[in-house]
C-alpha cells in the first residue's frame, strides 16, 4: 500500500496536489520546531486563577491582589493607582523628541517594517543617517 506522500494514486486521494508529493530531503515538517514554553509565565497564570487557601471570600490569588491594589490606590499610594491604570486602561504613549531635524526627518521617512525594526532590534535601515548627531535622540 502506497504511503499518503508517496504520489502513487495519487487520483484516488485527496488534498491538494503539491501535499501528494514526499517531503524534499532535509526539509523539515516542523521548520520552527517545538514552541518554546514560558514556564515561569505559566505557573504565574496557574497560581493566579487558584483560590487563596482559607479566604473567606473565595477569590482567586489574582482577585486578592487586585483588590489589594485598589485599597492602597485609595489611600493615596500613587503607584499603585498607576498600576490599577496601566493594567485597566493600557500604558499611556511615551513621546520622543528628536531634536535634530535630519534625525527628525529621517524617522519620519521610515516605513512601519523600519520602525517595528528598529523598535524590536535596535537596527536602522541602510539609508538611514550615520552620525555623531544620532546621539541627540532621546
Amino acid at each position: 500500500m502506497p504511503t499518503q506522500n508517496s504520489g502513487e494514486n495519487s487520483e484516488k486521494r485527496r488534498g491538494r496536489p503539491e501535499n501528494l508529493t514526499p517531503w524534499k530531503p532535509g526539509t523539515s515538517g516542523n521548520p520552527g520546531g517545538r514552541p518554546k514554553m514560558a514556564h515561569l509565565s505559566n505557573a504565574c497564570r496557574e497560581l493566579l486563577a487558584a483560590l487563596v487557601p482559607n479566604d473567606p471570600e473565595g477569590r482567586t490569588y489574582a482577585q486578592a491582589i487586585a483588590e489589594t491594589l485598589a485599597q492602597k490606590a485609595l489611600a493615596g499610594d500613587i503607584r499603585a493607582a498607576q498600576e490599577i491604570a496601566d493594567r485597566a486602561e493600557g500604558r499611556a504613549r511615551q513621546s520622543v523628541e528628536i531634536q535634530s531635524a535630519e534625525m527628525r526627518e529621517a524617522f519620519e521617512r521610515m516605513s512601519g517594517e523600519e520602525l517595528l525594526a528598529y523598535a524590536t532590534t535596535g537596527n536602522v535601515p541602510d539609508w538611514f543617517p550615520r552620525s555623531d548627531q544620532s546621539e541627540n535622540i532621546q
